[in-house]
């Protein structure tokens, strides 16, 4: 139940929603409505699964306990199912694709590394974030930071060994494409799931009740906002916008000059669909919060916590932009969308989770 102390933060989040609500129809109409009703209902179901990619593959690491990670293929998997159809049979869909590079690799790798310094990944900001975590007040700025410095150091790299983009099953038919990404996809669910099993550890249903839950929401956004969800991107416009603001020359930037961005940034936040999803999924997060009583019990976090909470955020910030996005647009959006980029970005994360959870046991994270 709402407890009293949380009536007021309950409140003010019922009256920003509605106030962003109605901005939101003015700006984007129904459309914008819908996309921002997508972005509640996924923060309040991160937090009530407490859907995590940080911690999952840390619990590889650490426990050699794969469940959480054998899931995030599972989502991956679903979804190709539906995207990849869809993205071929309407010329209004596109799909995550990006380029195999030098940028990719580098990027993916400082996300994978930030992440476990800020203890979340793009969407685990977004929740946590929603829910009054001390240490996300500290790393979605810094987040939002490094994404604007992104920006500038993306055009330079963004040529160096590049091999384009690499779509898997490009040549094949629909349904052979289709198969051929999702069970590859599926097959690495399988080995990760059959892993967890040997050592002991059984997957929780409510993780895969919200992974079916969390894959559905994400087919709809495809089809409603025509490209797979993403998370960052939305940080960047926050960050440019910001910085015009102060007076950073922003729109002087290569990256601000090609014609998607160039869009983003002469119109609103809530004209982007990963920019009023991020808000929507900050103000459901909240609601849920409010209501059980996490901002109550949230702890403030140490100071060597909060230090990292602050690289970490930087970290994650310039290598979402160079390697295309975070775990949600790059890996999830890339894999289901059949780029090969996607794969990469997972593999290279990974490694870079690998140092830092060392970091945390180095530093001494509770």
């Amino acid at each position: 139940m709402l407890s009293i102390n949380n009536i007021g933060i309950f409140s003010f989040l019922l009256l920003a929603g509605l106030m962003t609500g109605l901005l939101t129809f003015f700006d984007s109409g129904f459309q914008g409505i819908i996309l921002l009703s997508m972005g509640m209902i996924l923060g309040v179901t991160f937090l009530f699964f407490q859907y995590g990619f940080a911690s999952g593959w840390r619990s590889l690491i650490e426990k050699k306990n794969s469940s959480m990670i054998s899931h995030h293929f599972l989502l991956a998997a679903i979804c190709s199912v539906f995207f990849i159809p869809l993205i071929d049979l309407n010329s209004n869909i596109i799909g995550s694709i990006a380029p195999v590079n030098f940028s990719l690799i580098l990027g993916a790798f400082m996300f994978g590394f930030g992440m476990q310094l800020a203890n979340g990944c793009g969407s685990g900001v977004l929740f946590t974030f929603g829910s009054g975590s001390g240490r996300m007040l500290i790393a979605l700025p810094f987040f939002i930071i490094g994404s604007v410095v992104g920006t500038y150091i993306l055009p330079i790299v963004i040529d160096i060994y590049s091999f384009g983009q690499i779509i898997i099953g490009k040549d094949l038919s629909l349904i052979a494409k289709t198969a051929m990404n999702s069970i590859s996809l599926f097959i690495v669910f399988l080995l990760f799931y059959v892993y967890s099993r040997k050592m002991n550890f059984i997957a929780n249903k409510k993780i895969t009740y919200g992974t079916i839950v969390i894959a559905g929401l994400c087919i709809l956004v495809l089809f409603f906002s025509g490209s797979p969800w993403g998370v960052t991107y939305g940080f960047t416009i926050w960050g440019a916008k910001i910085s015009q603001l102060v007076g950073i020359p922003v729109e002087t930037f290569t990256f601000w000059n090609w014609p998607g961005p160039k869009r983003s940034l002469e119109h609103s936040v809530l004209s982007d669909v990963s920019s009023l999803m991020n808000i929507g999924m900050i103000i459901g997060a909240g609601f849920l919060a409010s209501i059980n009583g996490l901002f109550k019990t949230s702890n403030w976090p140490s100071k060597v916590e909060l230090f990292s909470a602050a690289i970490g955020g930087i970290l994650m910030g310039v290598g979402a932009r160079l390697s295309f996005g975070c775990n949600i647009g790059a890996f999830l959006g890339g894999t289901a969308s059949g780029s090969l980029h996607g794969w990469i970005w997972f593999i290279m994360a990974f490694m870079g989770t690998y140092l830092g959870v060392k970091y945390r046991k180095l530093v001494g994270f509770k």
